[in-house]
């Protein structure tokens, strides 16, 4: 349970959008999947948005909630930031871990929808990324053919734009639960070639959880590869708590 939080530092849109520059994938660390991509603040529809999990938990969307109280005791709705946050959080056992709150990040990527049903992301892959995966053995998750909703009917045999909530999910969904508008960060325009690792579900399809070891993702690669191109928004100075290297098993190059 948290107990207080002592705000170390108030940033600006600029100084996030630094951040964001700097933020590295998992598998591919020479790779600033946002350094040249463009980068505003707004407040879209969240039935509009996709979700690369659509399964969130009660205890994270809990935490979301005492975080606000915390944050609007000190004047800050963390529901419209436009720029961010660092801070310490100390808990019930007087453990102090560092954080960066910022806006819920959403990329606005092209995803090529089949004709019939599922997602095709064999032209969408960097040259590199398509070398690692050949020497690693890792592959296109076959579940991307099956996937099918409603929300994708009208893209089928296109290419579309598709935003896809890459970080701050919780947040969005206890946002969505108060009914308020909320900022978020659209990224259009990153690094092409290195996808999110984890493939669009429509919004609709949110639902809540008790236990966090549910999961119902589709990763784009298949395992143990299936996290590679992980955004890792540590690398760009936004703290997640206890930060720790990868371990052995998440080291994939």
């Amino acid at each position: 349970m948290l107990k207080k939080i002592e705000i170390k530092h108030e940033f600006s849109f600029n100084e996030l959008c630094s951040r964001l520059k700097n933020v590295k994938l998992r598998g591919f660390p020479d790779v600033r999947i946002y350094r040249d991509a463009n980068m505003r603040i707004s407040c879209p529809p969240v039935m509009s948005l996709f979700t690369p999990q659509p399964c969130v938990y009660t205890p994270i969307l809990n935490r979301v909630r005492e975080l606000s109280d915390f944050f609007s005791e000190k004047g800050i709705d963390i529901f419209n930031l436009t720029g961010g946050v660092d801070y310490l959080a100390t808990d019930e056992k007087h453990e102090v871990t560092e954080w960066t709150l910022i806006p819920p990040v959403v990329e606005v990527v092209p995803i090529k929808f089949n004709s019939d049903k599922g997602l095709d992301y064999s032209r969408s892959l960097a040259p590199e990324l398509v070398s690692l995966m050949k020497e690693k053995g890792y592959e296109l998750n076959p579940e991307l053919k099956n996937l099918d909703y409603p929300e994708y009917e009208q893209f089928k045999g296109q290419t579309a734009l598709i935003p896809i909530i890459c970080d701050g999910s919780h947040r969005v969904e206890v946002g969505e639960q108060r009914k308020g508008l909320q900022t978020m960060v659209l990224v259009t325009s990153p690094q092409r070639g290195f996808p999110y690792y984890a493939a669009p579900k429509p919004y609709s399809s949110v639902h809540e959880e008790l236990n966090s070891e549910k999961s119902d993702k589709t990763h784009v690669l298949t395992s143990p590869g299936h996290k590679l191109l992980y955004r890792v928004f540590p690398s760009g100075g936004i703290q997640n708590g206890n930060v720790r290297p990868p371990t052995s098993k998440e080291t994939y190059v």
